[in-house]
C-alpha cells in the first residue's frame, strides 16, 4: 500500500474514532454543538458585514505591513551602523599599532642616545 493511501486510512480512522468519541461522550457532545452553534453565529455576523470585516482585515495587515518595513528599515541601519563600526574598530587598531611602531623607534633612539652618552663619559673619565 503506497503511503498516500496510508495517509487517507489512517485520516478516515482518525474520523471515525473522533465521531464514536463525540457520540458517547456527552460533555464532548455538548461542547461540540456549542462550538458549533458559536461558529454559525460569528459566519452570519461577517457575512452580514462582509464590507466592514474586509475593510478592517485590509487596514490591519496595512498595519502590520508598515510595522514589518519599519522593522527591516532598522535592520539594515543597524546592520550598515555594524559596517562602519568595524571600519573604525580597524582604523583604530591601525592607529594603535603605528603609534606602537612610533614609540618603539623613539625608545630604541633613547636607548641609542644613552648608550652613546655613557660611552663617551666612560671615555671621557678614562683620559
Amino acid at each position: 500500500m503506497s503511503s498516500r493511501k496510508w495517509i487517507v486510512a489512517g485520516a478516515v480512522a482518525a474520523a471515525v474514532a473522533g465521531g464514536a468519541y463525540v457520540a458517547s461522550n456527552p460533555s464532548a457532545r455538548s461542547k461540540v454543538t456549542d462550538t458549533v452553534g458559536t461558529t454559525k453565529h460569528w459566519v452570519q455576523v461577517i457575512n452580514e458585514n462582509r464590507d466592514d470585516v474586509v475593510e478592517q482585515l485590509s487596514a490591519s495587515a496595512e498595519k502590520v505591513q508598515g510595522i514589518v518595513e519599519s522593522a527591516v528599515k532598522d535592520v539594515e541601519q543597524i546592520t550598515e551602523g555594524t559596517q562602519n563600526m568595524k571600519g573604525h574598530l580597524f582604523d583604530l587598531l591601525e592607529t594603535v599599532q603605528d603609534a606602537m611602531d612610533e614609540l618603539k623607534v623613539v625608545k630604541n633612539k633613547l636607548e641609542t642616545g644613552a648608550n652613546e652618552r655613557q660611552l663617551l663619559e666612560e671615555a671621557t673619565e678614562d683620559e
